[in-house]
């Protein structure tokens, strides 16, 4: 690996790997970790598109979606096996993306975006009236899936439990994505980015690099979309709304865009930041007079506000302005004298 993932990264892991022995992380406080670390891996895939591409995309939800109904289809048809269920996810969004990818890649910027949009759109629609699927209401009441086939000791049915499944993948994501951007395939990414034309005269096939990273960004992020339903024991179309694509997006941008880390910092702080906010909403709406109904718009405001100062203050993002603290805070090196040390 090179000096980019360091100790640091190793720190923060086995911080995150020892978290549930503090007695403050109840099942409730687990789950929410849960929902932190994945959207932390659907924002570093996108950071992938996005940072080191300078691709956006609004279409990441349906292959969070897909992911998901992948895995909920098996279980619902009595399939346990983990890794079954994640097979199926690879297969099912790698074929929607090699489609996405193939059309999306022939145009660039805003109209990359827009038929990144207008698939995922197309896909929300289907499961959305689709009966078979449950409709709006999705597939409820999963089982829980087990690690190892046919031995029900192994289910993950507990926070704890799928805890550590989502903090494994994790680690391995970010691995792989590391290892990715650090590699000669990265710095072709990065070159596309600067300069696409540039890029296409040095003679590389940019196309093809474009196919194979929106392939991969979409593989990550429906993987993490297969274990979704292993906590909420469901699946529904929702997850496919082209607003969870602009909240992941969102993400990537208040945590610090092409650094990969960032998207993590940003995808946590984004679901902590909502969900801490939707529980003391009551509190708020009761101390300035307002009901529950006639407050909700207070709600979004207040995350609202949040967000834009982040930007506006933060242009680099969380990780940013925490690299820009410690730079401060750094002393500044002693001049050598002249005639050199004595």
């Amino acid at each position: 690996m090179s000096g980019r993932f360091g100790w640091r990264m190793w720190a923060v892991f086995a911080v995150l790997a020892v978290l549930p022995a503090f007695p403050f992380m109840t099942g409730y406080r687990l789950n929410l970790a849960f929902d932190a670390l994945l959207f932390g891996i659907v924002a570093m895939s996108l950071d992938l598109l996005m940072g080191y591409t300078g691709l956006v995309s609004f279409g990441h939800a349906a292959f969070l979606g897909l992911g998901a109904y992948s895995t909920a289809i098996l279980l619902e048809r009595g399939v346990r096996s983990l890794w079954l269920c994640l097979g199926a996810a690879v297969i099912v969004v790698g074929l929607y993306a090699l489609i996405v990818a193939y059309f999306a890649t022939t145009r660039r910027g805003i109209y990359f975006a827009l038929l990144t949009l207008i698939f995922a759109e197309v896909v929300y629609t289907f499961f959305r009236y689709t009966m078979a699927f449950g409709g709006s209401d999705g597939i409820q009441g999963l089982d829980p899936a087990w690690l190892i086939p046919g031995v029900p000791a192994s289910a993950i049915d507990s926070p704890l439990k799928n805890y550590y499944l989502v903090l494994v993948l994790l680690v391995l994501t970010y691995i792989a994505c590391r290892t990715l951007v650090d590699s000669h395939f990265g710095r072709v990414l990065i070159a596309i980015r600067e300069n696409e034309d540039r890029a296409r005269f040095l003679g590389y096939n940019v196309r093809r690099y474009k196919m194979a990273v929106c392939m991969i960004s979409a593989l990550l992020t429906g993987i993490a979309g297969a274990i979704y339903p292993i906590r909420l024991a469901n699946a529904t179309p929702d997850i496919m709304l082209w607003t969870v694509s602009g909240e992941v997006i969102v993400m990537v941008m208040i945590g610090g865009i092409g650094t990969l880390v960032g998207p993590i910092i940003g995808g946590a702080f984004l679901v902590v930041l909502q969900e801490e906010v939707s529980t003391y909403a009551p509190k708020i709406y009761k101390a300035i007079g307002l009901s529950a109904d006639k407050g909700i718009g207070l709600h979004f405001l207040i995350i609202g506000v949040i967000l834009v100062l982040i930007v506006l203050f933060m242009p680099k993002g969380l990780l940013g302005a925490f690299r820009a603290a410690r730079a401060r805070e750094a002393p500044l090196a002693a001049p050598v004298p002249a005639g050199g040390a004595k």
